[in-house]
C-alpha cells in the first residue's frame, strides 16, 4: 500500500519532492534503528513496526510521483 502524492507539475516541485525524499530517508533510518532497538519489547516492537510502515508508504508515494513526472517529461521531450 502506498500513500499517493499530488502529481508533480514542474521542475520546482520536483526539487521540493527530492528534498522531501532526502528528509524521509533520514526518518526511515531513524525508524529502522528504533525497530531494531525495540526487538526485546513486544509492545514497543509493534509500535516501531507501525511507524516504519507508515513512513515507508509515504516515501514510496514520493518516489512514485518523482518517477511519474520524470517519465512524463521524457515522453514530452521525445515527442
Amino acid at each position: 500500500m502506498r500513500d499517493t502524492q499530488p502529481p508533480i507539475t514542474n521542475d520546482q516541485e520536483l526539487a521540493g519532492y527530492r528534498a522531501g525524499l532526502e528528509r524521509f530517508n533520514e526518518i526511515v533510518a531513524a525508524r529502522e534503528a528504533a525497530l531494531f532497538a525495540s526487538r526485546d519489547d513486544a509492545e514497543r516492537l509493534e509500535h516501531a513496526r507501525r511507524e516504519l510502515f507508515r513512513v515507508y508508504r509515504k516515501r514510496q508515494g514520493i518516489l512514485d510521483a518523482i518517477t511519474a513526472y520524470e517519465r512524463q517529461r521524457r515522453a514530452q521531450q521525445g515527442a
